[in-house]
């Protein structure tokens, strides 16, 4: 059994005390698996340093009689300047055991091959991990603390740790650690959600979640992470991290991929819309609303989403086929119809996707309506965002109407076309500001209806 009582943890910073656990308290006994939930930097690997013994509390009571492991996929205890193994034989020792038969486990589970006659310091962060877990597994721990193992390794290796934990030891005590909340819900009996540094218990996991989702606010209309728009090649970039580690993100993803798992279609392509929301330039998940949209039929969302995917980066190989299909579903033909991946060059010459789509439209045509067989159209027919750009403006009733307000799309569209089009009030006040310096087509369409209409 392990007790937590009146759990204390606070660090010193130049900006006075930083308390990071107030107040836990918990008991954890053999054959519980108690999974945690909480935001980053909510303290829960704090907890399990605690609770392993690698750190100690401000204050407070943890006692623990049965035996603890570290955190698995945490290398801390390693000797950087022996190689792994004589960090086996030093491990092995401590706790009396047949160092060959551990060696033995050791090279064939981590699969390190020469590397096990290197320094450790030499590893890289994930070959110290698979050799942390493989030798948690030759020492017969009571309690297992699991910090997001699933971050380790390959499916393969994945699997092989599953099977060890939750298989062979399936007995034991654990604290499991996981931003992959399927992970949590599929192999824990018990949950806690820790919060403001104080831990709330539940024994049902949908209530917890439910809780957990509200105290991020993920149904809030707060800001999403920064996300860098000085180009466009690094707003796509910077989204994939911000995306992932933004906690609304991922629930609206894992509730998405729960639905979808249940066959509930519609409450899939309802969660990826809303993650896609946040970050629209989140290439992978427009892949999973393309499929979601494929089985509900709706074939032009789903060519935009796979349009779109594979514009901004995601491999052709994985998107052609589906594209294919809800192509042919439309009496068309993927090859006069080619999908368009994303090219080195600059903003104007990049094929279109739907998130450029919306914030052209909305700074040349007012944020017009534009339904998705239109949309598509428009996608479909112009190859580079420059063409796109200038149709706009050529086909707009009226192209000279200064846009709506909305942030967010406003630094995507300067993101896109230079120059400081919020400073303008009007799409005729662009050129001079600095905005589509290099897109051609556009500068040309601009000017044409200026033309227009000083004759009209």
């Amino acid at each position: 059994m392990i007790h937590v009582r009146d759990l204390h943890k606070s660090y010193a910073t130049r900006f006075g005390r930083n308390v990071v656990l107030e107040g836990i308290d918990f008991d954890l006994a053999m054959g519980e698996r108690l999974g945690i939930l909480g935001r980053n930097g909510a303290g829960k690997s704090t907890m399990i340093r605690l609770v392993s013994g690698a750190e100690k509390p401000t204050s407070g009571m943890i006692e623990r009689s049965m035996s603890v492991s570290w955190p698995l996929a945490f290398g801390g205890a390693f000797q950087p300047q022996l190689t792994g193994i004589d960090n086996i034989r030093f491990i092995t020792s401590i706790y009396d055991q047949d160092f060959e038969k551990n060696l033995a486990f050791v090279e064939d589970f981590a699969e390190l091959g020469p590397y096990l006659r290197e320094p450790v310091r030499t590893y890289s962060s994930g070959m110290r991990a698979r050799l942390a877990f493989a030798i948690s597994m030759i020492i017969e721990f009571d309690c297992f603390l699991i910090d997001e193992i699933g971050a380790v390794g390959d499916a393969r290796f994945h699997d092989r740790c599953n099977y060890e934990l939750f298989d062979v030891r399936s007995d034991r005590a654990m604290m499991i650690i996981s931003h992959d909340a399927g992970y949590v819900r599929e192999h824990c009996n018990r949950w806690a959600i820790l919060h403001d540094g104080r831990l709330s218990q539940f024994d049902d996991f949908e209530v917890a979640y439910s809780t957990y989702k509200e105290l991020i606010g993920v149904d809030m209309h707060t800001q999403p992470v920064a996300v860098n728009y000085s180009n466009r090649a690094r707003m796509v970039d910077s989204s994939q991290h911000a995306a992932l580690t933004d906690e609304r993100f991922r629930v609206h993803v894992q509730q998405g991929d729960w639905a979808r798992d249940e066959s509930d279609w519609k409450r899939a392509a309802a969660e990826y819309s809303k993650a896609l929301a946040l970050y629209p330039y989140q290439r992978s998940y427009w892949t999973q609303l393309g499929h979601v949209e494929k089985v509900l039929g709706n074939f032009a969302n789903a060519e935009i989403a796979y349009r779109t995917a594979v514009a901004l980066g995601e491999p052709m190989a994985d998107v052609e086929v589906h594209a294919g299909f809800v192509v042919e579903q439309q009496g068309d033909s993927i090859d006069g119809l080619p999908l368009r991946a994303p090219t080195a060059r600059a903003s104007a010459w990049q094929p279109p996707s739907k998130p450029d789509f919306d914030a052209l439209n909305w700074l040349l045509r007012a944020g017009a309506e534009c339904e998705p067989e239109d949309m598509l159209d428009q996608v479909r027919q112009h190859e580079t965002l420059d063409a796109l750009a200038a149709a706009m403006v050529l086909d707009a009733g009226n192209p000279l109407a200064p846009p709506p307000d909305n942030h967010a799309l406003f630094e995507r569209a300067k993101c896109l076309v230079g120059g400081s089009p919020g400073e303008a009030s009007s799409a005729d006040q662009l050129l001079p500001t600095g905005a589509f310096a290099d897109w051609p087509q556009t500068r040309a369409a601009i000017q044409a209806r200026q033309l227009e209409n000083r004759i009209n």
